[in-house]
């Protein structure tokens, strides 16, 4: 239930809910083998304890000591595992000594932070159960020793911040990651591009979403993908109006937006989502409030922008949107924050899904270790689907493809060996999971 803090006033704009990227952020800004670890903490209850590393270490080298009879076996074993990053591919709850307190860590646990919010209540009841050998067994078992663990959110780790902003979203993300966590050396190989897929999906949507907070409860929209092996056409209506472009035109209000949404709540509270204000009472007091706050912020930022007393809650916020979003006009000193922002969003968030290309401009872009991944989680549990049902579940989860890449789509399949045709016109395709 949203609800209004006891006094509205003007102050600096802060966005620390619902979105990980602030205003100082720049290019290069997350480091995924970080938010990794904050999220194996979150996913799995487990946590260790600060500056454990070292001591790690150092009751492996006792432990392998006391096991083998030559002493210096462990400069091979340190060399092996703990020279490069081999120690973390044995088990991903290793990842949670990279989630330690480093410097520019806040940009990594914000990131991680988003996935918290995801998950809520959700953990990984089990760890993925690996074939190791002697030694890796031996490092997994120390490692134990050194982690705490809890069963619910908020005992080893904080409890989430937010209400989801995107319910739909979460429950994909929920079905998505149960699957990969069940197939524990595909989880191990491709946990890192799932979460870059889910950050990009998330931020996405919420992007396209924000506008349509009247309407309540978010639905998936439409974004339209090309594979990479293609060519792209300016001819292409759908790919180019509803993918990169309808983004690109949409980033500039995130801030905004999302920092009126937390200028209305206590810092203390579970934020709640935008569209969730639809259920604030109707009262004359809360009306009041918004649109003396709306009067007060327009004054204090020295606006320009014509608005009227509003006399629904509903208008008042709009009003208020209107502010937020007037603050960072081309004319006003606050510009460059936000064109920075939005930069950070694209370059930090989506990176890995656009592409320049030539006269079509920019377009969102699957490689084809995205479209496996992606193919897989989806598929999921069963064993196959029919074509159709698996594009239906791409559009559940905001992402589209015109028939032009449909086509580039099965002969991708086909390639990989992965399409049956159960019937000779070909009609019935059904595409298998290659996990």
């Amino acid at each position: 239930m949203f609800k209004l803090k006891a006094e509205l006033k003007p102050q600096n704009n802060k966005l620390t809910s619902f979105f990980p990227i602030n205003t100082k952020d720049r290019k290069g800004i997350f480091d995924w083998d970080i938010v990794l670890g904050h999220f194996v903490k979150y996913a799995y209850r487990k946590s260790v304890a600060s500056n454990q590393f070292e001591q790690f270490k150092l009751k492996c080298k006792e432990n392998f000591e006391s096991k083998l009879d030559e002493a210096q076996f462990w400069q091979h074993l340190e060399s092996m595992y703990f020279t490069g990053d081999e120690l973390y591919k044995i088990s991903p709850e290793l990842l949670l000594f990279k989630a330690q307190d480093v410097k520019g860590g806040s940009a990594n646990k914000r990131l991680g932070d988003l996935f918290l919010n995801l998950l809520q209540d959700h953990h990984l009841q089990k760890s993925p159960s690996l074939s190791l050998n002697f030694l890796e067994k031996e490092l997994v078992d120390t490692f134990n020793s050194f982690t705490v663990s809890g069963s619910r959110a908020g005992t080893v780790s904080k409890a989430p911040t937010e209400a989801p902003y995107l319910p739909f979203l979460r429950e994909l993300f929920i079905e998505d990651l149960d699957f990969i966590a069940s197939k524990p050396k595909y989880f191990i190989e491709n946990i890192t591009d799932f979460l870059k897929l889910y950050a990009f999906l998330y931020t996405a949507q919420i992007t396209l979403n924000l506008s349509e907070w009247r309407a309540g409860v978010p639905t998936a929209k439409p974004c339209y993908f090309i594979l990479d092996t293609e060519k792209a056409s300016d001819e292409r209506s759908y790919v180019k109006s509803y993918g990169y472009r309808q983004l690109a035109k949409n980033f500039d209000k995130v801030f905004p937006y999302l920092a009126m949404n937390e200028s209305l709540q206590d810092s203390a509270a579970v934020k709640q989502p935008l569209w969730s204000i639809t259920s604030l009472e109707d009262t004359q007091g809360a009306l009041d409030a918004l649109n003396a706050y709306a009067v007060d912020f327009k004054e204090e930022r020295q606006l320009g922008t014509d608005i009227k007393e509003a006399s629904s809650v509903a208008g008042a916020v709009d009003n208020l949107l209107t502010l937020f979003y007037a603050q960072f006009g081309r004319s006003e000193t606050r510009h460059e924050v936000n064109v920075h922002f939005c930069k950070a969003i694209e370059s930090e968030l989506c990176g890995h899904f656009v592409q320049s290309r030539g006269r079509a401009g920019r377009v969102l872009v699957f490689n084809q270790d995205y479209i496996l991944l992606l193919t897989n989680i989806v598929i999921g549990k069963r064993e196959r689907l029919r074509l159709h049902e698996l594009l239906m579940e791409f559009q559940a989860r905001g992402i589209s493809f015109d028939k032009q890449t449909q086509k580039v789509l099965v002969e991708f399949y086909e390639r990989i060996g992965n399409v049956e045709r159960m019937s000779d016109s070909g009609d019935a395709v059904y595409v298998r999971k290659t996990v």
